[in-house]
C-alpha cells in the first residue's frame, strides 16, 4: 500500500463523500468552449451592435458609445452565466462546467466570478497567455485564473 504522507498536497486528491470522482476538462476543450463563446459573442455583435453603428452614424474607427455597451454585454455574459450556472453556452456545448475548487457541489460566489472572469483573466493573458496554457501543465488543469479564484473546470457528471 502506498503512502500518501509524504507526497505533496497538490497530488492527492481528497475524495468527498457520497460524489463520483471528478474528471478536470483539459486545455483543448477548453478551447473549444472559448471559441464556441466567442462565434456566439461575434454573431450578438454583428447582428445587435453593428446595426445601431450604422442607425447612430457611428462608423469611424474611435471608440464610441456603442463599444462601452458592447464590452459591458460581453462581459455581462462571462460573468452572469459563470456565476449563475457555473457555464457559458459553449461550456454547455462542451459538457463542462467551472465549479468551486473548495466543494464541487455548491455555486461560485460573486466573488470568485469576479476573480476568475475579470482579473484573473486579464492577468492569464498578460505574458504571452502564459496562464491559460498553465492548464496544460497543471495536474489539476487549472489556469492562472482558476488557482487565483480557486476553481476547477470539469466534466459535467451525466445522468
Amino acid at each position: 500500500m502506498e503512502d500518501t504522507h509524504f507526497r505533496h498536497p497538490e497530488q492527492v486528491l481528497q475524495p468527498v463523500p457520497d460524489t463520483p470522482p471528478v474528471h478536470f476538462a483539459g486545455f483543448w476543450i477548453r478551447v473549444a468552449a472559448t471559441l464556441l463563446d466567442t462565434f456566439f459573442l461575434i454573431g450578438l455583435n454583428m447582428l445587435i451592435f453593428n446595426p445601431l453603428r450604422r442607425a447612430w452614424g457611428v462608423l469611424d474607427a474611435s471608440f464610441s458609445f456603442i463599444d462601452l455597451i458592447e464590452i459591458a454585454i460581453d462581459l455581462l455574459y462571462l460573468v452572469l452565466l459563470t456565476w449563475l450556472t457555473g457555464q457559458t453556452l459553449g461550456k454547455i456545448i462542451t459538457g463542462i462546467r467551472v465549479v468551486n475548487a473548495r466543494q464541487t457541489r455548491g455555486n461560485l460566489t460573486a466573488g470568485q466570478v469576479f476573480l476568475r472572469e475579470v482579473i484573473g483573466k486579464f492577468l492569464s493573458s498578460l505574458p504571452f497567455s502564459l496562464g491559460y496554457m498553465w492548464v496544460g501543465w497543471n495536474r489539476r488543469k487549472q489556469g492562472w485564473h482558476d488557482l487565483l479564484a480557486k476553481t476547477y473546470v470539469i466534466y459535467e457528471r451525466r445522468a
